[in-house]
């Protein structure tokens, strides 16, 4: 039985990075934060002849509800690609929770008998089941990924208005805009709707329990300064190659960082795909 075919809105969420070229595509899974434009510095930097897409999360334009699962997401992506890519080979690229996405992809992907190229992680934590923090860790962490993103230097108050949040993040939002050091764009309305794409993708990342391994080729860019992980990848990712990149888990996208994540991520396309042992 075919699948059927994606609702026109989810294939919208598949935006062109770098459109252009001859390669089987990198379609990029987006972070926790939900946007796809954070790889397009990696895109311009991987050539002409290499197609980039990105994947945009449902909610981040407001036109969509957040999905707060990755099962969900990962088919919902799937089927969506299925439509806008019909036939050949694709490559998955997913950081941090878009890791989780692309190894559920793949996995589906394989189980249907499409054909997947590369699967590349990038510093993306292993799955477990494991409860969610507490609402200001979360609003913390959410302001912390809105200042990396965008290359802020991270206000002192962020903290301190986080900690003192209680369950109430429009009340920091709206303090945090009175900043004068951030952004006035960036105001507290902004802020609630990015927050509630967040809030969702964190329950995503924490409630996923993989159902079982991928046996395809898959390479983990990690960055040097993320704290270190234990071997479950090894144990889910039997044909596994992990490489190193200088930075964290933000600034492996800045300067050098990135020009080395963008030489490991043609090294591994342009390696030879193994066998599947799924």
């Amino acid at each position: 039985m075919s699948p059927s075919p994606a609702p026109l809105a989810d294939v919208e969420l598949i935006v062109p990075l770098n459109p252009k070229g001859t390669a089987a595509p990198l379609v990029c899974l987006h972070a926790s934060a939900g946007s796809a434009y954070s790889y397009l510095p990696l895109a311009q930097l991987l050539g002409p002849e290499q197609p980039v897409w990105g994947v945009e999360a449902p909610g981040f334009d407001g036109s969509q509800a957040p999905v707060s699962s990755v099962p969900e997401l990962a088919a919902r992506y799937t089927a969506a690609l299925r439509e806008a890519v019909p036939a050949g080979p694709v490559h998955l690229l997913g950081w941090s929770l878009g890791g989780l996405i692309a190894f559920d992809m793949a996995r589906r992907m394989a189980e249907a008998g499409a054909e997947v190229g590369r699967v590349i992680l990038v510093d993306t934590s292993p799955p477990y089941v494991v409860p969610m923090p507490p609402e200001p860790e979360i609003v913390r962490r959410f302001l912390h990924e809105i200042a990396a993103s965008l290359g802020l230097d991270i206000p002192a108050e962020i903290d301190a208005l986080a900690a003192a949040s209680g369950e109430e993040a429009s009340a920091v939002f709206e303090e945090i805009g009175r900043l004068r050091s951030w952004p006035p764009e960036l105001d507290a309305e902004l802020l609630s709707d990015r927050y509630a794409v967040f809030h969702a993708h964190a329950e995503a990342a924490h409630s996923y329990g993989p159902p079982g391994p991928y046996g395809g080729s898959v390479w983990h860019l990690l960055a040097e300064k993320s704290p270190p992980q234990e071997g479950r990848w090894a144990e889910l990712l039997p044909d596994l190659t992990e490489r190193q990149v200088p930075g964290d888990h933000h600034t492996v996208w800045q300067g050098d960082s990135l020009q080395q994540l963008a030489a490991h991520v043609r090294s591994a396309l342009s390696g030879p795909a193994r066998p599947r042992t799924n």
